[in-house]
């Protein structure tokens, strides 16, 4: 077993944190949003008995909280690449310090691919949210306005 020097992962593992705690936020966001959405439908339904406006157009709020559900899956992902990455990192740090190269270069491999899926994660629930947002705010102006 070979003893690495903290020092040299112990940067990475917080900015990692880092990433992961914002994506945390997004899908704590969604969920949010998506509950929300469902007490505002609640609240409408409540007042007069009926929301005709909504039912006779629900395709805003079904876009909208399919994009927040894909969102929240994106971050599910992100979060299980980012962390999967960091346990490649360590092997990949211990290889290299044991001089292990070939095995060092199959771990850096693993390392650099769930990077880039954590990454590839991370943006798509980005995207996702944003349009969830704007398609969540005109869904709400419009069960205002009935």
């Amino acid at each position: 077993m070979t003893v690495l020097d903290e020092n040299k992962y112990k940067v990475d593992f917080e900015i990692s944190n880092g990433y992961i705690n914002f994506s945390a936020e997004l899908l704590r966001l969604s969920l949010l949003a998506m509950g929300g959405f469902g007490g505002l439908i609640l609240t409408k339904f409540e007042g007069d008995g009926t929301a005709h406006g909504f039912l006779a157009n629900p395709i805003l709020f079904l876009i909208s909280m399919t994009f927040f559900s894909l969102c929240a899956g994106a971050t599910l992902f992100h979060r299980y690449f980012a962390s999967d990455c960091m346990s490649w990192y360590v092997a990949w740090l211990r290889a290299d310090s044991l001089g292990n190269t070939e095995k060092a270069q199959k771990e850096k491999k693993g390392f650099y691919r769930m990077l880039r899926l954590s990454k590839i994660a991370l943006i798509t629930a980005e995207c996702l949210f944003g349009a969830a947002v704007l398609f969540f705010i005109v869904a709400i102006y419009q069960l205002i306005l009935y």
